[in-house]
């Protein structure tokens, strides 16, 4: 009998912790990457030795089946959000546990995700897609509330995100998209105007297995301004599974589940509870990141999510002891972000000497290392450390 394979497509940031839960569970892990235009943020986080074999996807999906034909693949998993429509079509042709391709778009293109929910009935911001400035300009100005929030497509880690107080903001915004890839690699050609939503932010991660959910955790999102940008990452803080905030939003987050049919795998949600109630921003059909995010998490839970997935796509043991409870949340847990407000060369930082003797630090990350480039940061790609 093969020894069984896991397919990782794009195993980056936070995918990258797949291949050692999958490999303790006796898989052998193949990496497919699913496109040449990568930023390299994502690439420079790979772990080569993790995998027996790395293959590159040109955009021929018969040619790629034909080189994964000598494997035993028992399942498939994203790895980033660059990876969520290759992993659905490759889970559908292998017949393993995922999530429909005929669906992916609207797991995928924030239009159609906000679209999809408001026509279930799920609060959400109002908005238009459009394809020039123009277009860009009247809706602002016929939509009349300030501010307003200008994004592309299907990116992350608030790539080119802006905030706009003024139409002339909005045309600006619209440009500097549709001149830029995102970070997934692919060239923006429209943008995503929509209302600004009112009220604190929330993350909520979760789990699913054939349909069936489970919260993994709720967390308080910060962001600040700085470097000129409204949306810089401040931190992650767990907070309890109940309470009157967090009884709302799980309530609506199986909606957006349920309505986006993401039936197996891991969400990854950030929501406004505004005035209104719950308002999605945007969820991705995978792990929440960037790398360690999940790990420092499971600290105050007891369990991470990216090894959640890998159960929940493969034998499914630890998902159906959980599903159906609340997650405990055993110890107070917080990511937190380092900014940068210069461009330069790092240089040494005596700061870490005074972090490394803090009791309550499980571990840190530096993004660039002494001596590399650094730039100020303008998204969630360019922290210094976390």
């Amino acid at each position: 009998m093969s020894t069984p394979c896991a397919l990782i497509v794009d195993p980056y940031s936070t995918g990258v912790l797949f291949a050692g839960y999958l490999r303790s569970r006796g898989f052998r892990c193949i990496a497919v990457q699913s496109g040449p235009n990568l930023v390299d943020s994502l690439l420079r986080t790979y772990r080569g030795t993790d995998f027996e074999a790395l293959i590159a996807h040109t955009g021929d999906l018969d040619a790629l089946m034909a080189q994964l034909a000598g494997y035993d693949i028992r399942c498939v998993l994203p790895g980033n959000e660059s990876a969520v429509e290759l992993a659905d079509a490759l889970g559908a042709r292998l017949g393993v546990r995922g999530n429909d391709p005929a669906t992916t778009r609207i797991r995928r293109n924030k239009f159609d995700m906000i679209e999809r929910i408001t026509g279930a009935g799920l609060h959400a911001a109002r908005q238009k897609l459009v394809t020039t400035e123009d277009e860009a300009g009247d809706w602002a100005q016929a939509h009349g509330r300030w501010p307003i929030v200008i994004k592309p497509l299907d990116s992350a880690s608030t790539d080119n995100v802006h905030v706009c107080h003024s139409e002339a903001d909005v045309r600006d915004g619209f440009q500097r998209i549709v001149h830029s890839r995102n970070l997934c690699g692919l060239q923006n050609t429209r943008a995503l105007v929509q209302s600004y939503l009112d009220g604190l932010e929330y993350v909520v991660n979760t789990v699913s297995r054939d349909g069936r959910h489970y919260i993994c955790d709720i967390l308080e999102s910060r962001k600040r301004s700085l470097n000129g940008s409204p949306l810089i990452y401040d931190f992650y803080r767990l907070l309890p599974p109940q309470g009157d905030v967090q009884d709302q939003l799980s309530r609506y987050i199986i909606g957006v589940l349920d309505a986006l049919e993401i039936r197996n795998g891991g969400g990854h949600a950030e929501i406004r509870m505004t005035s209104q109630g719950p308002a999605l921003i945007e969820i991705a059909a995978r792990a929440m990141g960037p790398l360690d995010s999940t790990t420092t998490i499971a600290h105050g839970t007891g369990h991470d999510q990216a090894e959640l997935i890998v159960d929940a796509v493969t034998e499914g043991a630890m998902f159906e002891r959980l599903v159906g409870s609340s997650y405990a949340m055993q110890k107070h847990a917080m990511v937190v972000y380092l900014p940068s407000t210069v461009d330069g060369i790092l240089g040494e930082l005596p700061i870490l000497k005074h972090l490394d003797g803090l009791p309550s630090l499980k571990s840190y990350q530096l993004i660039p290392k002494i001596g590399g480039q650094i730039q100020r940061t303008l998204d969630l790609t360019s922290v210094l450390a976390k």
